[in-house]
């Protein structure tokens, strides 16, 4: 299996959502996460097809398509929501139809609804950047339901990325969604970027969950805009802060090695000593 931009297209050309009259919208949007999709499947196409698998933020569920048909078999689905509901999700790839279990929770609030050791590989794609309070909870409970040697994987934006430094530079806002929306419900709170994280942070996260590092890389997914500066001078600065871990996107596979450590790790400035025991 070649992974790359047209096995992305290939999914979304035939897939039918279950959003009726936004499903228009909903595949615009799809469409210009292509890129993004492509990479994160190919961090994850050399685990074995049988793993039961937790996605979590699966809707609008373009990702979750593309999982089932060239990933994994038996996946499950999170979403926001009141502890515990559940529904079944209904999606079309061609031919092939495929339903899916779907629980909701907040992530970052309760207890996740399921058992312990109950999968062998958590999903998180561009969910911790929108989390408000306790992303580390995230880490806790994934620990907690994935059976001994789990894999969690994480893809988020890169605080730190060199389009960040340029936007910086041009007197622009760093994050990909910096825009305050008006939250009536956290769900609200929840559609923007609250906060993106460094490649550093990213690690000290996994690290005190109780997780080792089985892969950790960035992508680019995004379009760069260099925002009216001089292309010249751009690419000094590239020579001067250097590829390394500065992709706009982080992607990160760890393997549960042990019981969490630290529970609110303080590298980067992530949790205030003082506001906990």
């Amino acid at each position: 299996m070649v992974i790359d931009d047209n096995l992305i297209s290939g999914v979304l050309d035939t897939l039918e959502l279950p959003f009726g009259a936004t499903n228009q919208a909903i595949m615009a949007y799809h469409r210009v996460f292509v890129r993004r999709y492509s990479n994160t499947i190919a961090c994850l196409a050399h685990l074995p097809r049988t793993l039961k698998v937790l996605e979590m933020a699966a809707d609008p569920y373009g990702m979750t398509a593309v999982l089932k048909k060239h990933l994994f078999d038996a996946i499950e689905l999170a979403t926001f929501g009141k502890h515990g509901d559940t529904t079944t999700i209904r999606l079309a790839v061609g031919s092939e139809q495929y339903q899916f279990k779907e629980t909701k929770f907040n992530a970052e609030a309760e207890r996740w609804p399921y058992a312990d050791e109950s999968f062998d590989l958590i999903i998180c794609c561009e969910m911790l950047e929108h989390l408000a309070m306790d992303p580390m909870n995230v880490f806790t409970e994934a620990n907690r339901v994935l059976r001994p040697h789990g894999r969690l994987f994480v893809s988020t934006p890169n605080a730190s990325s060199f389009q960040n430094v340029v936007k910086c530079l041009s007197f622009k806002a760093q994050s990909l969604a910096p825009h305050y929306r008006a939250p009536k419900s956290m769900e609200g709170i929840y559609q923007r970027h609250n906060r993106e994280l460094t490649p550093p942070a990213l690690q000290a996260m996994f690290s005190a969950a109780g997780f080792n590092r089985e892969n950790f890389s960035t992508t680019d997914s995004y379009h760069f805009d260099s925002y009216e500066n001089n292309i010249v001078s751009i690419n000094t600065l590239r020579t001067i802060f250097g590829p390394d871990m500065r992709c706009d996107t982080m992607n990160f596979l760890g393997r549960k090695s042990g019981p969490v450590t630290t529970r609110y790790p303080t590298t980067e400035e992530l949790y205030l000593a003082s506001d906990h025991p």
